[in-house]
């Protein structure tokens, strides 16, 4: 007797074992962004079927998709618990924990993936990302380097990089060689991708930082031609604009950043900027309450920051009880804890005629006080401090 071998695929088990009448339904509507109806068909399936791993892995990046971070992270420590070092779990939770802004965590699952998937350059540039978000440019850029060591052709992680050595620095006073590096990785980076859209948006930033300014606008204009609704590409427009001492046409672009995002407040400090340059006070003091009132959700030191502006302005006019008004509004609201701001305040000449005054005197000596920082504990001043 001859006997034959039947060799059986696991897909095959698989239709044997499980009805994929629900699983089916669930992609369909995945595909076409139905993502409640996927949920509600992974759902019945994974109760009937309770044990197959890619339901929880569909399931859980669909709660991703709809920044269901709690549900996201059950469903794929289930598929850890069902396959033991699986990389999909593995990274999975890693870009979970990340989107959640648990970045301690994401640093650890990558770190996980990576200890069986060594070569993943996805991976390290994730875990870049969350080293970034740590405020650990060092390590981040090691992985950066890496992931272009383990895919060449790899431009959102030439992009990173070069990102991640510009802030790996003194953003008060950038040193010209990081910026030169940082535009080095940025030029790899457009080499792969010509339409990398961060790409443009970053070397702008740092051709700005360089005194480009023409070359900043080049890029500029070639990110809006990817992204024309990209509000903050504008926002930067108007500040190169501004640097090429074109204040009608920096106006213009911070006007066009606000009809996509009229939340945003920077492009309203900048109009407010201008004014003041200009000597249009009342103009200028309107622009500073209208940015420290939008809805953006900001730190009470940018709010800070503006009654400073505004206290200037009524320092230059020589309204002293407005002046002293705005002053103590903006110490309450935490903005002389940063270094620049309070040094800005202790050089600044429009307060000059006040210096000898004892209650401005009193004023300077408890603001003198508090601690000082320049870590971007509030990110919301990250503008001003790069400003000259």
């Amino acid at each position: 007797m001859i006997c034959h071998l039947v060799l059986v695929s696991a897909q095959a088990q698989d239709q044997d074992k499980y009805d994929f009448y629900f699983f089916k339904s669930a992609l369909k509507h995945k595909a076409k962004k139905r993502y409640k109806e996927a949920i509600e068909d992974f759902t019945t399936f994974i109760d009937y079927y309770s044990d197959y791993k890619k339901a929880y892995y569909y399931r859980g990046y669909t709660y991703l998709y709809v920044k269901d971070y709690e549900n996201a992270i059950k469903d794929f420590e289930k598929l850890a618990e069902l396959e033991p070092n699986s990389k999909d779990a593995m990274f999975a939770l890693g870009k979970t924990h990340y989107e959640a802004g648990n970045y301690e965590q994401s640093v650890n699952y990558y770190t996980q993936h990576l200890q069986v998937d060594k070569l993943n350059a996805r991976s390290y540039n994730d875990r870049g990302m969350a080293y970034c978000m740590l405020d650990n440019f060092d390590q981040a850029l090691e992985n950066f380097y890496l992931a272009v060591q383990y895919d060449s052709t790899f431009a959102m992680a030439y992009c990173n990089a070069g990102a991640a050595r510009y802030f790996n620095q003194d953003l008060e006073n950038p040193v010209e060689r990081d910026l030169k590096i940082a535009r080095d990785w940025f030029d790899q980076a457009l080499e792969h991708n010509p339409k990398l859209f961060l790409a443009y948006y970053n070397r702008a930033a740092v051709e700005y930082f360089l005194g480009n300014y023409d070359k900043s606008v080049k890029d500029l204009t070639n990110a809006l031609n990817l992204n024309p609704e990209h509000a903050m590409t504008y926002f930067y427009m108007g500040v190169a604009y501004k640097a090429k001492g074109n204040a009608k046409r920096a106006i213009s672009e911070f006007e066009k950043a606000l009809i996509f995002r009229p939340e945003l407040p920077f492009p309203i400090e900048e109009i407010a900027n201008i004014k003041k340059e200009a000597g249009n006070y009342a103009e200028a003091i309107f622009y500073y309450k209208k940015a420290r009132n939008t809805n953006y959700e900001i730190g009470n030191s940018y709010k800070g920051l503006m009654a400073y502006n505004i206290a200037e302005i009524h320092a230059l006019t020589g309204d002293a009880s407005a002046m002293y008004q705005q002053l103590n509004q903006a110490k309450k609201d935490g903005v002389f804890t940063d270094r620049k701001v309070y040094k800005d305040f202790l050089k600044n000449r429009a307060f000059s005629p006040y210096r000898k005054e004892k209650k401005f005197q009193k004023f300077t000596k408890a603001i003198t006080k508090s601690k000082k920082d320049n870590k971007f504990l509030d990110t919301s001043l990250r503008w001003f401090r790069m400003q000259g």
